[in-house]
């Protein structure tokens, strides 16, 4: 039975990949009684390797957003039906992953492609950012994190950075405002400090 960390060794990181993508969308498109059980004598992998496997393709964006929803309806299935009401341990551990998986999205997308999702964003008050996030094929959650990058990374200018601070400001609840307006003091903080660690380089 194979460990991931063997599987790692075995193959090249895109035939991992395909590997992963592959068990995944197998065990969340099958019934539910084909479970972890049935996947690790299947393909000779450890409990440990399975539940990997499908970790790395939630979050290293390999499968669609829909597979993953499938994967969670059939987790919390499988639990509910050998402890009642088991299932919110398998909601919360998605969520986990979820979170991961938006950060991975915007870590791994090109510089210029954040500088226009956040140019863009800045100059377009009048668009929610669910709507927003929808015109660019992603979840909202993603467009927070690209933003975070563009800002604390220098990709956009300071100009930018005001208007996307000027417009979370007039969208936010009264409850909100300080929140948000120290969110955006501390990403600017960063901001300096990574200037004046590229001046000195």
């Amino acid at each position: 039975m194979y460990k991931f960390t063997q599987l790692e060794k075995k193959m090249t990181s895109e035939e991992l990949e395909k590997f992963c993508k592959k068990i995944t969308e197998e065990y969340a498109n099958s019934a539910a009684q084909f479970a972890q059980s049935y996947f690790c004598k299947k393909y000779e992998i450890t409990i440990s390797c399975f539940y990997k496997i499908l970790e790395k393709s939630v979050i290293n964006n390999l499968v669609e957003d829909i597979t993953v929803q499938k994967m969670i309806k059939k987790a919390i299935e499988n639990q509910n039906a050998h402890k009642n009401g088991a299932g919110a341990s398998s909601i919360i551990k998605y969520a986990k992953m979820y979170t991961k998986r938006y950060k991975y999205i915007a870590e791994t997308m090109k510089v210029n492609d954040i500088k226009e999702l956040a140019e863009d964003f800045a100059n377009n008050p009048n668009i929610s950012k669910m709507q927003f996030a929808l015109s660019y094929g992603v979840n909202s959650k993603v467009v927070d994190y690209c933003l975070k990058r563009a800002i604390i990374q220098n990709i956009v200018d300071d100009f930018t950075v005001k208007e996307i601070e000027t417009r979370s400001i007039a969208n936010a609840t009264t409850n909100n405002i300080d929140m948000i307006k120290n969110y955006f003091a501390n990403l600017k903080r960063i901001r300096e400090e990574n200037k004046k660690e590229i001046a000195l380089k």
